[in-house]
């Protein structure tokens, strides 16, 4: 062993030592480690990548829409002669809560049309 390499305490003060090994316990800083892949390196370099750190919507316009309800009165002067009144049905339009249906359901040729025959 050679004093010369050595200090008082111990600690090597020598020539730096040529090593096959790099040192894999150093320290690495959270903002250098690399969690995911670049955008670059998952679509490669054809492709434009953008990063908007703002909305291009404006807080003024809702994402979506509200439901507008639509009036109209349609009319038709042609109308066959019928049981009800074409106001009612037209009166009906703003409710539709007020509609019911009514369905016939089973399996094929199990009778569904025939109470129709009796009703008319």
């Amino acid at each position: 062993m050679d004093t010369d390499l050595y200090d008082e305490f111990g600690n090597y003060i020598g020539p730096d030592l040529l090593s096959d090994e790099e040192v894999e316990d150093d320290v690495i800083l959270h903002e250098d480690k690399k969690y995911y892949p670049s955008a670059l390196e998952v679509y490669g370099p054809e492709v434009e990548t953008l990063v908007q750190e703002e909305d291009a919507q404006p807080l003024t316009q809702p994402l979506i829409e509200p439901v507008r309800r639509k009036k109209f009165a349609y009319t038709e002067a042609s109308i066959p002669t019928t049981t009800y009144d074409p106001e009612f049905l037209a009166d009906l339009m703003d409710c539709p809560e007020l509609i019911r249906n009514v369905v016939l359901c089973g399996h094929l040729h199990h009778g569904k049309v025939c109470p129709k025959f009796f009703l008319n």
